[in-house]
């Protein structure tokens, strides 16, 4: 019998599996140097304050402060101003600029530093223009009057930092006024009756004629024009047909019912506001800033309201005597009706529009 000699197999090559673990190998290299973590750059943190100079009506150097007052002594009274750089707010001008005035209240302004005596005020979102800024006191002006202000209640702008500023041109017989200003203070309005000479474009205050204009003079438009007036512009106004109570109340108390009928225009859009449909009121009679609908007179029909604050405004605005009386026209924040009865520092300006286009000027 033969014997058979059994030998060993030579064991196959497995080629395959040698490069699989090859190229895990290479990929796990390779994401570890993706996803390794990177040093990251640390960047000093900014420095609290920072001084800006100007020069011509452009920045030309700013510089980082640890203190206010290091940034404040920078400037040495050359022209610039300090921004806190936590909130990118102003808290210190050389020059003249421009204060908004600070929400909730309304903003007194005053007749010196002492802020004593109190000459009108303002409202919330106004722009004035800044005189001249200090930590207490800072002297202003807006519409017309040159007062003085709390310093703590204005939000300081540079002017070579605005990009928008106020300004008045003529078109035709009008005086436009672009407001800019906070919390639906601004916009396009018609002021009133362009002056005879004006340039092109200006950002001082215009005083229009219409402003000046004596209210307690009787208009020339009848009880039917001026429900005209009233139909043209708002077909779907409650006003309608009120003509004959503004002439009454004109008879009454001598005070002008198509002043009175744009007044009421302005104060509830026509009668449709919701203080004139809530409580018939159609001038804004104690409706406060604050809290508008909540203080805001009630009246028992939209005539009630035309009647009573007609015979109020010629009483207390009107009058020589009367306890607001600063001038028996519109005015502005420095005379007139508008000291005392708005907040609006342009409050006359867009009454005396609608009386120009009511052509009643």
């Amino acid at each position: 019998m033969t014997k058979r000699t059994i030998r060993p197999t030579r064991p196959v090559r497995r080629t395959g599996s040698l490069k699989g673990l090859l190229f895990f190998f290479l990929l796990g290299i390779l994401l570890f140097v993706l996803l390794r973590d990177k040093p990251q750059t640390i960047l000093p943190p900014a420095s609290p304050y920072i001084a800006e100079l100007y020069r011509d009506g452009k920045v030309v150097e700013e510089k980082e402060f640890d203190s206010f007052d290091e940034a404040k002594t920078f400037l040495n009274e050359r022209r610039g101003a300090v921004k806190r750089t936590s909130d990118d707010r102003y808290l210190y001008l050389t020059g003249s600029g421009i204060g908004i005035v600070d929400a909730p209240e309304t903003l007194n302004i005053y007749a010196d530093r002492t802020l004593n005596k109190r000459l009108t005020y303002v409202a919330p979102g106004s722009r004035l223009s800044l005189l001249t800024y200090d930590d207490q006191a800072s002297r202003i002006e807006i519409a017309g009057l040159t007062g003085y202000v709390d310093s703590d209640r204005l939000t300081l702008y540079p002017l070579e930092r605005s990009s928008k500023r106020s300004y008045y041109e003529t078109r035709g017989n009008r005086l436009l006024h672009y407001i800019v200003a906070d919390a639906g203070l601004g916009g396009l309005i018609t002021a009133g009756q362009a002056p005879a000479s004006l340039p092109e474009r200006t950002t001082k205050y215009v005083e229009s004629k219409t402003l000046t204009k004596d209210l307690r003079q009787a208009t020339e438009l009848t009880a039917k024009q001026l429900d005209a007036y009233i139909r043209k512009n708002a077909p779907d106004s409650p006003l309608i047909g009120t003509g004959k109570t503004f002439k009454q109340v004109e008879r009454d108390h001598q005070i002008n019912a198509a002043y009175l009928l744009a007044h009421a225009i302005h104060e509830s859009n026509y009668g449709r506001s919701e203080i004139a449909q809530d409580k018939f009121n159609l001038f804004g009679v104690n409706a406060t800033d604050i809290a508008p609908g909540k203080n805001a007179t009630a009246y028992t029909s939209f005539e009630d309201s035309i009647r009573k604050t007609g015979k109020f405004i010629a009483r207390d605005y009107l009058a020589e005597d009367g306890k607001y009386y600063r001038g028996a026209f519109l005015g502005n924040k420095a005379r007139g009706m508008n000291v005392f009865y708005a907040s609006d520092p342009y409050w006359s300006e867009k009454i005396a529009g609608i009386l120009v286009k009511m052509d009643a000027v």
